[in-house]
This record gives C-alpha cells, sequence and structure tokens, in this order.
C-alpha cells in the first residue's frame, strides 16, 4: 500500500546539517510517508547517513543520486517523480519540522478537501546561534487577496513548509530546472496560474535555516531571476495590466542597476526589456548610462 505523504529532500554537500534534518522526519506524530533523499552530485556523499538513519524508522526510505549536479529544481523534481504518495512535503536538507508538522498539513487537508497546496508559516533562525530571527508567513490580508498577493511577495511561502499534491506537480511540469535562483517563487505562480487552491494550516512549525552568506555574490543572478518571473507572467488576466507592466519594468531596472558595473551588457539588455514593458524616461537614462560604462571601459 504506498504512503499518503512522500517526503522529499534534495541534498548538496548536505552532511554537515542532514542529521538534524532527518531526525526531524523521525519524530513526525503523523507516521504514513515514506521519505526520498536526492543527492545532487556533492563531493562527499551523504548515502551512509540516509542508510543509517533507515534503520531507525519503519517507513520506506530511498536514496538516489546524480553523478553531475544539476542543480536544486532539479533535484526537486528527480525525487518528486520517484514519489508513491498523493501529497509530496518538500524539506531542504539543512531545514528542520516540528513534531506536528506534517499532521498539521494532513489536518489542513481534510478540513479543505478542494486545496492542492497547503503550507505552514516557516521561522528563520540563525544557523549558528539558533536564535529565531523573524516569521515567514501570509497575513490574513495576504491569504484573501491570494493570487494578486502571491504576485506581489506579500503572500510567504518557504518550500520546506509546503505539501502539494503530486498531481499538481505534473499538471505545472514541475520545478523548472534553468531556474538556479527564486525557483520557488516560480513554481508557486506557475501553481497559481494553473488554478491551484492554497491552504495557510496558520501554524508556524517550519524552522528555516540561516546562513552568513555574501548576499553581493548572489544579488545580480537573484535580481535577473526575479525579473524573469515577473516578465513570464505579463499575460496574467488576474493581475490587473497596469500593475504587472510596472513591477515587471522595475524588476528589470532593478536587475539592471544590480549588474551594470560589472557586466554592462546584461545591463543594457535589462534596461531594454524594461522599456519594452514600460517606457520612462528613468528607464532611458540608465539604458543609456550602459553605454557611458562601456565607453569608459574600452578605453
Amino acid at each position: 500500500m504506498n504512503p499518503l505523504i512522500t517526503i522529499c529532500i534534495p541534498a548538496y554537500n548536505a552532511a554537515r546539517y542532514l542529521p538534524a534534518t532527518l531526525s526531524s522526519v523521525r519524530e513526525q506524530a503523523f507516521s504514513d510517508w515514506e521519505l526520498i533523499v536526492t543527492e545532487d552530485g556533492s563531493e562527499e556523499t551523504v548515502e551512509p547517513m540516509v542508510r543509517a538513519f533507515a534503520r531507525t524508522v519503519g517507513q520506506p526510505v530511498v536514496f538516489q543520486r546524480h553523478e553531475v549536479n544539476q542543480g536544486l529544481p532539479a533535484a526537486r523534481n528527480t525525487g518528486i517523480a520517484a514519489a508513491r504518495g498523493v501529497w509530496v512535503a518538500l524539506l531542504d536538507s539543512d531545514d528542520l519540522w516540528r513534531p506536528d508538522h506534517l499532521a498539521d498539513l494532513v489536518a489542513c487537508a481534510r478540513r479543505l478537501p478542494a486545496a492542492d497546496f497547503i503550507h505552514a508559516g516557516s521561522i528563520l533562525f540563525d544557523s549558528e546561534s539558533g536564535r529565531e530571527l523573524e516569521l515567514r508567513a501570509p497575513s490574513e490580508a495576504a491569504v484573501r487577496d491570494y493570487p494578486r498577493s502571491l504576485y506581489l511577495g506579500d503572500y510567504v511561502v518557504q518550500p520546506s513548509s509546503v505539501l502539494l499534491q503530486k498531481a499538481l506537480w505534473a499538471r505545472v511540469s514541475g520545478f523548472n530546472p534553468t531556474f538556479r535562483y527564486v525557483e520557488d517563487r516560480e513554481m508557486w505562480l506557475r501553481c497559481a496560474r494553473a488554478g491551484a487552491v492554497f491552504a495557510y494550516t496558520g501554524q508556524d512549525t517550519c524552522l528555516y535555516r540561516k546562513h552568513a552568506a555574501a548576499l553581493t555574490t548572489h544579488a545580480g543572478p537573484m535580481a535577473l531571476a526575479s525579473a524573469r518571473v515577473l516578465d513570464q507572467h505579463l499575460d496574467w488576466d488576474a493581475i490587473p495590466r497596469a500593475l504587472r507592466r510596472l513591477l515587471t519594468a522595475e524588476a528589470w531596472t532593478s536587475a539592471g542597476r544590480i549588474v551594470l558595473r560589472t557586466t554592462p551588457r546584461t545591463a543594457r539588455d535589462c534596461f531594454s526589456r524594461a522599456w519594452a514593458v514600460r517606457r520612462s524616461p528613468r528607464i532611458a537614462c540608465y539604458w543609456l548610462a550602459t553605454w557611458a560604462v562601456g565607453a569608459t571601459r574600452n578605453r
């Protein structure tokens, strides 16, 4: 008999934090699950760790491996493709669940049978100290304003808090492997456009680990990916046309400003895209600035 839920954990160089993550799975009050760990071309495999964990639980545990790193979206897709459960619970290899996490999600699914995308609230905590930093969960107003609030970024959903039907994942063709940043937001918006019914448990049962990172290193690629996400929804009639055009143009402009000094050609393309969506003197000034930067570099 197939389990109700398949827990999918993508893992890349995950040895440091995976034991705590697996322990939080073992401690779940709800027990009708299987676990799939998909290692994505790591330098040091966690397979022995996963095999050892499997001996401590009665539920099925599957280990998969990409020999070459393919990225987080592809690793998620590989795990979900093998899932036998009707529902898929997403969990990153360094995040944690409180013991009632799955039970609350299932209770919400039974209370709202039309829902096919259910999530909890997430508590962001510092990886080194364990100190709780902030709550990431939608407000009541954001829930009422769905899907507009999701498009605006006011409806916040962390991947490790999500329980979605495998049929929904198949309907939207899974996570997009071309997105190495904001792949979760890209996926959520496609789910919403496909008619997914979102439901929030109202419980903050996911613990999202915050690492110290050089954000400036990732700022450019993240801004470019965010602009791409909005650009592919310029035709979404559920969102007012003027708002779609304004936010997309602003996203491309912001991305261009971030990469202007390092890659002026990319910045020029960003400003051109912004201009194509919504013409304004400010965008024109930024576009002209890319030529000035390029001319300075070519001297």
